[in-house]
């Protein structure tokens, strides 16, 4: 979808008369020249005020990737601006602080309804402090806080502050939260991390949260491509064990300490089975075997 903007010209008639109205045309043509100078290598020139471009660079803070707003379209004039120019003219202006509408995951550590504030702890380990303008996130935040590693992971739509090199520094407030695995596969997870010591009479190791942690960027992975829920159990050993049983055949993963993982495709009609070991980080492999097992067998 292409939507277009154009400046409406007043009546003679009109309410309101535009004689001020060329004001607007000399910084549309001001932005043009500065968005094709700094496109082409030129830099920003010298006639664009160093005092707007700090509220300049706000502007276009919700375009995605591949997204793009382009002036005069199809004019000797015309300009385009995206994410990347935005990225060029902050470190051309030398601003240290980019500000980007985007969607990130992480889990929730605390909140301060009073301050309007709380911490998230970004996928990958590392925790940013963020603020909420509306009460109306407070409830959401609050269902999916935990202090502990194994708090629910979430996706949130935020107005972020990045560094030029992309690296998330706060979060400035929050649009939307939902969780990323459907509730009953956390549920799942969150019942095998409760586990204690001899939970299979009198023997059966504790799932660690790390192990947990990896199956949860497993499941994850499958929900992306649209891998149907397997049935999840706890393994003797504090491992994890994932099965997709049909009636041809079955396939299996063993999430196991040490950052292994086994997978395994069994056909029930030849009796032949497929097995193959993966490092946890290899999810894409992991994904491919799975998706290639279920194909073989899926009723």
């Amino acid at each position: 979808m292409v939507p277009v903007l154009e400046r409406a010209t007043a009546d003679s008639d009109a309410l309101f008369d535009d004689t001020d109205a060329g004001i607007f045309d000399e910084a549309r043509i001001l932005i043009q020249d500065t968005l094709r100078s700094i496109q082409s290598g030129s830099g920003i020139p010298r006639t664009f005020p160093p005092h707007a471009l700090r509220e300049f660079s706000r502007f276009g803070r919700s375009l995605q990737d591949g997204e793009f707003i382009e002036f005069d379209s199809g004019s000797p004039s015309a300009a385009i601006y995206s994410q990347p120019v935005r990225r060029l003219i902050h470190e051309q202006a030398r601003l240290e602080r980019f500000e980007i509408e985007t969607l990130t995951s992480g889990q929730v550590v605390s909140v301060n309804a009073e301050k309007g504030t709380f911490d998230f702890r970004l996928t990958g380990g590392k925790s940013v402090p963020g603020r909420f303008s509306s009460d109306d996130i407070v409830a959401d935040l609050r269902q999916y806080l935990d202090r502990s590693t194994m708090a629910p992971t979430v996706a949130v739509n935020v107005v972020a502050i990045q560094s030029i090199g992309g690296e998330t520094i706060e979060i400035q407030d929050i649009l939307s939260i939902e969780p990323v695995l459907p509730a009953e596969w956390s549920e799942r997870l969150v019942k095998l991390q409760a586990l204690e010591k001899g939970w299979l009479d009198g023997v059966g190791k504790e799932v660690s949260r790390k192990l947990l942690r990896e199956v949860e960027s497993l499941l994850l992975e499958f929900l992306d491509v649209q891998v149907e829920r397997p049935y999840i159990y706890p393994t003797e050993e504090g491992g994890v064990q994932l099965e997709w049983p049909f009636t041809r055949g079955e396939v299996t993963v063993i999430v196991l300490p040490g950052d292994k993982v086994d997978a395994y495709a069994f056909s029930k009609e030849d009796s032949q089975e497929f097995a193959k070991q993966f490092h946890w980080r290899q999810l894409e492999e992991i994904t491919d075997f799975v998706t290639w097992g279920i194909t073989q067998y899926a009723d």
